[in-house]
């Protein structure tokens, strides 16, 4: 049996409008969901796809919301990554070098699967993510179909760049903007991902509230090495550790990690510097940071 996917808990009041609009049948044929990288874009998409899709859909006991079933012929299909009726585009990746763009043959291919009916008789689904990569030939080559799309198509564009779409892509997309969820869902979430549940307001607050990011934050290198690295700043600055030999003791370390980390310490210096009162981002090392304040005042 094939667990079928549910929204992430702050995406649930987006998913019951869209459900709503579904059931009276009002769904628009191209949605536009736009929000900041780590909000879960690509599994409210995914899982919308495979209720849309579902041959047997069914409501969760707890919340009577619908969803996918899990078990039919759909969401097998799904599960393996096979389903004839779903068409999942992004940029192209030739070997370890990922392009920029759709490209136009990509969006040629778009409206050739648009225009087919559906082999399991349900949705035919296009997922155009990111859709900002869209370049203005392969954007031009959709603007008919997205505005005239065959019988029960459906258009999903994901972005953390709206402004950056065409003007004639926007405007023939219905815009659902998914907004940083409430601190205390997205850590009532994100206590339960972690090893350690008591770092999860220093990662939600230096992922600027987005839950994903926040739980993909903890694994990181500099997260980690942040007091070492605190300390480490702290010494060059009072003249007892030399810049070289500190940069040799991170050398290791991916070099955009290590601008991250710094970058991240400093600012948090700084504020506490101007807004002594202020609870910094990186609040467990707050008598660090207030020593490096101090030693670079002195």
């Amino acid at each position: 049996m094939t667990t079928a996917l549910r929204p992430y808990p702050w995406q649930q009041g987006l998913w019951d409008s869209l459900c709503r609009l579904a059931q009276d049948r009002r769904l628009p044929h191209a949605l536009l969901l736009a929000a900041p990288e780590g909000m879960g874009k690509q599994r409210f998409a995914r899982a919308f796809s495979a209720w849309r899709l579902c041959q047997q859909p069914v409501a969760d006991q707890a919340s009577g919301r619908e969803g996918a079933c899990g078990e039919c012929r759909s969401c097998q299909l799904l599960a393996a990554g096979s389903h004839p009726d779903l068409l999942w585009v992004s940029p192209e990746t030739d070997g370890e070098k990922v392009s920029k763009v759709i490209k136009i043959e990509q969006a040629r291919a778009v409206v050739d699967f648009a225009n087919q009916a559906a082999q399991l008789q349900g949705y035919r689904i296009v997922v155009l993510d990111p859709a900002h990569a869209l370049n203005t030939a392969s954007a031009n080559a959709l603007l008919k179909t997205l505005e005239e799309p065959g019988r029960d198509s459906l258009f999903l564009l994901l972005t953390d760049q709206p402004a950056a779409l065409l003007a004639t892509i926007r405007s023939r997309c219905q815009l659902l903007p998914l907004s940083v969820p409430a601190p205390e869902v997205a850590l009532d979430w994100l206590r339960g991902e972690l090893a350690d549940a008591a770092s999860a307001a220093i990662l939600l607050g230096l992922a600027r509230g987005a839950p994903l990011a926040a739980a993909q934050l903890a694994d990181s290198a500099w997260f980690k090495a942040r007091s070492e690295l605190l300390a480490d700043l702290t010494a060059v600055a009072a003249g007892e550790l030399a810049p070289l030999t500190a940069a040799g003791r991170w050398q290791k370390m991916d070099a955009g990690e290590q601008v991250t980390a710094w970058q991240s310490l400093l600012d948090d210096a700084t504020q506490l510097a101007m807004a002594p009162d202020e609870l910094p981002r990186h609040h467990d090392l707050r008598a660090g940071l207030a020593r490096l304040t101090a030693t670079l005042a002195a």
